[in-house]
C-alpha cells in the first residue's frame, strides 16, 4: 500500500513540475506565492501547518507527517503608466520620437509550488520545494513605450531540499542547499525609418543560468501554543548567460550569443510569532529583513548594436534594504473549516532616482483571507483570495542602452486567486 502511494506520489510531483516550467511567468521581483496556506495568514518561519513549512522554515519538518502539498496561485496584475516618452533616433539624424498618454500592461500570471516531507528515525525529517522565487514581468505591447520597453519576462526556480532535526523539545532546527534557475528575456523597438526601413526595429536578448545558494531556519516552541521561528536565505547572484540581436525591419539582424547579464538576488532574513490564544483561535505575526542593499546595479555585457558591435551597458540601481512586516490570525469554526486571515506591509526597495517601466514598484499593503476545508483523514484543501495596493510610484530613469527616457508615474493594482491540496500519505 505505501508503495502504491509513493508511486502516485511520484507522478504527482513530475506532472506538476512539467506545468510549472511551462507556465511560471512571476509578477514581482521578490515573490511570496509559495504557499496558499502561509500566504493567507503570515505566520511564516513559525506556522508549521503541512509541507509548505520546508520554504518559510524547515526546522519546522520534524513535526509533521509524511505529506505532499500542491499549491497554485493565480496573480491578476494592471500596470498604468502616464507621462511622457523622449526616444533618439537609432543614428543621430533628426528628429526624435516624443510623446505624452497612457500605456498599460498586465501580467498575469499563474504560480505552482510543490512541497513534500518525509520524517525518519525518531528525531530527523527530509523536506524539498519546488517553487517560484523571484521575478518580473512587464507587457506594455506596442504603446508608445515600445522604444523603452515592449514586454520583459522572467522564468524561475528554486529547488530547495533540506535535512531537519529535532535537537531536544523546545528546539528544532534545518538547513540545506538551493539550486536556483533564472532566465529573462526582454524586447523594444527601436526607431530607424530614418534610414529607410518601412518600420520600427527590434532589439532583444534571452538569458538563463543556474546557481546555488542555501538557506537554514531555526524553531523554539516555548509550549504547544506559542512558537518563534527564524528563517535565512543567502544571497545568489546569476549570471546569466544567452543572445543578443538586433533585427532591421525588412533588412536583416545582427545576432550574438555572447551575451552576459549578472542579476544579484539578495539576501533574507525572517522571524516569526505564533500564539495559541484559545483552542480555536490563533494569532501569529513575521517581519522581514531584505538586504536589497546588495543591488547597485545590473551589469549586461556584449550587447549588440545595430551595426554588429558589441558594448557593455550599466543600469544603476542603489536599492535599499528593506523591513517587511505582516499580521495574521486564523480561527478553527469546526472540525471541517478553518478560515484565515491577514495584512501585509511591503516597502519598495527602488528609488525614484532609478525606478524604469521594467521594474515599476512601489509600496504594497496587501489583505489576503483564505480557508481550509478537512476532505477527510488523509485530504485537505486550502483557499485564499488577496488584494494588494500598491503606492503610486515615479517614473523618470533614463535607459542607458536606448537613451530613452520614460517621465511619468505608474498606477498598480494586484489580485490574487489560489488552491492547495495537501495530502497525508
Amino acid at each position: 500500500m505505501m508503495k502504491g502511494m509513493v508511486k502516485i506520489a511520484s507522478s504527482l510531483l513530475l506532472g506538476w513540475m512539467t506545468v510549472w516550467s511551462v507556465m511560471a511567468h512571476a509578477s514581482g521581483y521578490k515573490l511570496e506565492f509559495q504557499s496558499a496556506s502561509t500566504l493567507a495568514d503570515s505566520g511564516d518561519a513559525a506556522v508549521v501547518e503541512d509541507a509548505g513549512t520546508n520554504w518559510y522554515n524547515s526546522a519546522g519538518l520534524v513535526y509533521l507527517p509524511q505529506q505532499l502539498v500542491l499549491s497554485g496561485i493565480e496573480i491578476y496584475q494592471q500596470t498604468k503608466f502616464s507621462g511622457t516618452v523622449v526616444a533618439p533616433n537609432t543614428l543621430p539624424t533628426p528628429p526624435g520620437f516624443s510623446a505624452t498618454g497612457t500605456a498599460n500592461s498586465y501580467p498575469n500570471a499563474f504560480l505552482p509550488a510543490i512541497h513534500y516531507v518525509y520524517p525518519f528515525k525518531e528525531r530527523w525529517a527530509a523536506g524539498i520545494s519546488i517553487v517560484p522565487a523571484w521575478g518580473l514581468m512587464e507587457d506594455y505591447g506596442s504603446s508608445f513605450l515600445r522604444y523603452d520597453l515592449i514586454r520583459i519576462y522572467t522564468k524561475t526556480i528554486d529547488v530547495a531540499p533540506s535535512l531537519a532535526m529535532r535537537i531536544n523539545e523546545q528546539w528544532s532546527a534545518g538547513l540545506g542547499p538551493d539550486f536556483h534557475y533564472f532566465s529573462v528575456q526582454s524586447k523594444n523597438a527601436a526607431r530607424t525609418q530614418v534610414i529607410g526601413t518601412p518600420n520600427d526595429s527590434l532589439s532583444r536578448f534571452s538569458a538563463g543560468n543556474w546557481n546555488e545558494g542555501w538557506h537554514a531556519g531555526l524553531l523554539f516552541r516555548l509550549n504547544d501554543a506559542t512558537r518563534f521561528g527564524l528563517n535565512y536565505r543567502s544571497k545568489i547572484t546569476m549570471h546569466l548567460k544567452g543572445y543578443s540581436e538586433f533585427g532591421f525591419s525588412g533588412v536583416g539582424s545582427f545576432e550574438t550569443n555572447q551575451f552576459k547579464l549578472n542579476i544579484p538576488l539578495p539576501p533574507t532574513s525572517s522571524f516569526s510569532v505564533y500564539h495559541d490564544m484559545t483552542p480555536t483561535w490563533a494569532m501569529m505575526g513575521t517581519v522581514s529583513y531584505d538586504q536589497w542593499g546588495i543591488v547597485k546595479a545590473y551589469n549586461a555585457s556584449n550587447y549588440i548594436q545595430p551595426g554588429g558591435s558589441l558594448i557593455n551597458a550599466l543600469s544603476p540601481q542603489y536599492m535599499q534594504n528593506t523591513i517587511d512586516w505582516g499580521l495574521g490570525t486564523h480561527y478553527k469554526l469546526n472540525d471541517q473549516w478553518m478560515l484565515r486571515g491577514n495584512v501585509k506591509y511591503e516597502p519598495t526597495p527602488t528609488k525614484n532616482a532609478y525606478r524604469d517601466v521594467n521594474f515599476p514598484d512601489g509600496d504594497k499593503l496587501g489583505f489576503q483571507i483564505g480557508a481550509r476545508y478537512q476532505i477527510n483523514k488523509k485530504l485537505m484543501l486550502d483557499l485564499l483570495y488577496g488584494h494588494v495596493f500598491v503606492k503610486t510610484t515615479h517614473i523618470g530613469f533614463i535607459n542607458p542602452v536606448t537613451a530613452t527616457n520614460a517621465n511619468g508615474h505608474v498606477n498598480t493594482s494586484i489580485d490574487l486567486a489560489g488552491a492547495q491540496l495537501v495530502w497525508n500519505i
